[in-house]
Formats: structure tokens, C-alpha cells, sequence
């Protein structure tokens, strides 16, 4: 098992301030699946058959906000069958 899916109350602490988190993103077809610090936080299932792309670059993005510092370790990609 990958992850356990919870209420969003439970998922409101699941972000460790000022220490490394783990996310697991899971890209299977048009279904994506995001797994934080082991709980599952968000389920995509992308129906758009003519605007969706099943293949491309992956990019690590931040959001415009007040200034932040974002720090990458320890990064897998594993092709599925």
C-alpha cells in the first residue's frame, strides 16, 4: 500500500514545517495520484482526451508568494509498465 486516504482535517497536519517532506506522485494514464508524507492528499482524473498529454517534461514549480526558500533531494523517476 502506497498511501491510506484520510478527511481533510487529517491532512491538515501532515506538512512538516522547517523539515524535508516526501512527496510521491503517482502519473498512471490520465489518473494522477499525490501522496504526502505518506497520505494520500489529491486524486486527478483527466477525462480531456483532445487537451490532456500522456507524455512530456516534468517540472518542479513554486508558486508566486512571499519569499521562500525550496530545496530538491534524493529525486526518482521510475518509468511504470
Amino acid at each position: 500500500m502506497v498511501a491510506q486516504i484520510k478527511d481533510g482535517n487529517d491532512l491538515k497536519g501532515i506538512l512538516k514545517i522547517n523539515d524535508w517532506n516526501t512527496l510521491h506522485i503517482i502519473a498512471r494514464g490520465n489518473v494522477l495520484m499525490q501522496v504526502v508524507n505518506g497520505q494520500l492528499s489529491s486524486v486527478v482524473i483527466d477525462d480531456d482526451e483532445a487537451g490532456r498529454k500522456l507524455e512530456g517534461l516534468i517540472g518542479l514549480q513554486i508558486h508566486v508568494g512571499p519569499p521562500m526558500k525550496v530545496e530538491f533531494r534524493n529525486v526518482w523517476l521510475k518509468t511504470l509498465p
